[in-house]
């Protein structure tokens, strides 16, 4: 992984349960570090949990709204407000689909989509596996590819040459540097990649940067910049776009879940579009193919093509490329709940106390 090595693959999902016992799904981003699912899940279950149980709402924006209302401060004491960020990210998932599923009606027939299909992206391709994944991704409709760079300053421009050589007439190549990369060193890599024309240059630089160097970084270069996943808040998206960001790609499972998307896509200045970020579980790439389908056109919605049984396994064979396309499900709900079996085989069996209690008061 970018961020360092990565053992295991660490996610967090989180069930709410109403009344009458309908359940509904979300994931809270846990991916790194490892056994970042197993302090989140504690958060939720000793700190959010007592605040739900009992909770009414008619849209889920408004348990977002009482959350914050009563755990803001908490969260600021103990300098955890971006984990709270992402602990109600999932919170607002799984309330979708909770309330989806009650009503009987997928996301597509709410929304009332046209098609209920979104674009999607192949992402996370590594150097050694170009002519493996590029091909076989192109064979499933794919037009857009990308890589990651940034960590072997010496042979930037030779993958991206590499990669663009394999793509088909049409496709585009994405570079991808999480966050590695100084301003200077920024606009050199970039100045170097220009003639091969990447569709889109993802956090060339850290998302904290001064907006003031975003604004300089994306005043060199004519290749697009784009970023998001370490964003929080619309007016964060917003102030980022206006000095340069023309891809916004926010993660539902770390901050705004479905709602917070939705409303970005509404706010965000003209000239910028919005393709969601999304590394984890069928549960949550689910609700970031949503996104994409309720923007049509405008928008591609990444998937990873790296292993991983929490995305094809775990609630069963959903997230599948057809012409470059994934299905949304048909059913009641948002996302499709995990396989229990599986569910079971996946879970991590070295804290049964709090966590069984979880799952007995309807939230796990």
């Amino acid at each position: 992984m970018a961020l360092g090595l990565m053992p295991t693959r660490p996610a967090l999902l989180v069930r709410i349960r109403d009344v009458d016992g309908c359940s509904g799904w979300g994931e809270v981003w846990a991916n790194f570090p490892p056994r970042a699912n197993l302090h989140k899940a504690h958060i939720i279950e000793d700190v959010v949990a007592p605040h739900l149980r009992g909770a009414r709402f008619v849209e889920p924006r408004e348990i977002g709204a009482l959350l914050c209302d009563q755990l803001s401060i908490y969260f600021l004491h103990v300098g955890q407000i971006e984990v709270f960020s992402h602990i109600l990210a999932g919170i607002d998932t799984a309330l979708w689909d909770l309330a989806l599923r009650r009503a009987g009606r997928s996301f597509a027939e709410f929304m009332g989509l046209s098609e209920a299909s979104a674009q999607s992206y192949a992402t996370s391709i590594n150097a050694e596996d170009l002519e493996r994944l590029i091909p076989h991704h192109a064979s499933l409709g794919q037009t857009h590819f990308k890589l990651k760079i940034g960590f072997e300053e010496h042979g930037n421009r030779e993958i991206v040459k590499r990669a663009a050589g394999l793509c088909p007439n049409g496709s585009h190549i994405m570079v991808d540097s999480n966050q590695s990369w100084t301003l200077e060193t920024a606009r050199s890599q970039l100045g170097n990649l220009e003639d091969l024309s990447p569709y889109f240059a993802e956090e060339p630089l850290p998302a904290n940067a001064p907006l003031a160097d975003w604004e300089e970084l994306a005043s060199s270069t004519d290749i697009p910049l784009a970023g998001g996943e370490n964003i929080y808040g619309i007016d964060s998206f917003c102030a980022m776009a206006n000095v340069g960001l023309r891809i916004l790609q926010p993660d539902v499972a770390k901050w705004g879940g479905v709602t917070g998307a939705l409303d970005l896509a509404r706010a965000m200045p003209q000239g910028a579009c919005l393709w969601p970020h999304f590394m984890g579980t069928a549960v949550g790439q689910v609700a970031a193919l949503s996104i994409t389908a309720v923007l049509a056109k405008t928008s591609s919605c990444e998937v990873d093509v790296n292993e991983n049984t929490l995305r094809t396994d775990l609630c069963g064979d959903i997230i599948t490329v057809r012409n470059g396309r994934v299905d949304l499900p048909s059913g009641p709900g948002l996302v499709v709940p995990p396989v229990p079996d599986l569910l079971a085989t996946f879970m991590d069996g070295k804290d049964s106390g709090p966590m069984a209690e979880a799952s007995r008061s309807g939230l796990s």
